[in-house]
């Protein structure tokens, strides 16, 4: 399944912080580790009697565990859509989580740039992008 692959390669990858990301690696990565998260809290809950909001050691275990794995997912998804992986610093703001959440979503350049060349998302492999083109130029000043 070509989901598990994107969340088993967010492991592989974990402590690559060069390279590009698509989106699709990128969100189903997280979907997967939320899933995962929510399924460790049930088990902790039955096991530790545990209340919903108490967080258990099994769901702190995998959080602690994936944490350089995600941050690495984000650099890597950042570069994909021609930013510095230093952005993903802005997220302490609490603020800037909009702006990453942003360029998150945003659709990954088709060209080469200088982290990588263009990463082969579902669109392309299909043959067609109905997806219009991002705009880029005077007006795109964040870099």
């Amino acid at each position: 399944m070509k989901v598990l692959n994107y969340y088993g390669e967010s492991w592989r990858r974990y402590a690559d912080f060069r390279g590009r990301t698509s989106r699709a690696a990128y969100w189903w990565a997280f979907l997967i580790s939320g899933i995962i998260v929510f399924v460790l809290g049930g088990i902790s809950a039955s096991i530790w009697n545990l209340d919903n909001d108490d967080m258990g050691p099994l769901e702190g275990i995998y959080m602690l565990a994936y944490v350089i794995p995600s941050i690495a997912l984000a650099v890597r998804r950042l570069h994909d859509v021609g930013r510095s992986g230093k952005w993903v610093l802005v997220a302490l703001t609490g603020i800037g989580c909009f702006v990453l959440l942003w360029w998150y979503c945003s659709r990954s350049w088709p060209e080469d740039n200088e982290w990588g060349p263009a990463v082969a998302n579902d669109a392309t492999l299909r043959g067609g992008d109905d997806e219009p083109k991002q705009a880029q130029g005077p007006s795109d000043i964040i870099r």
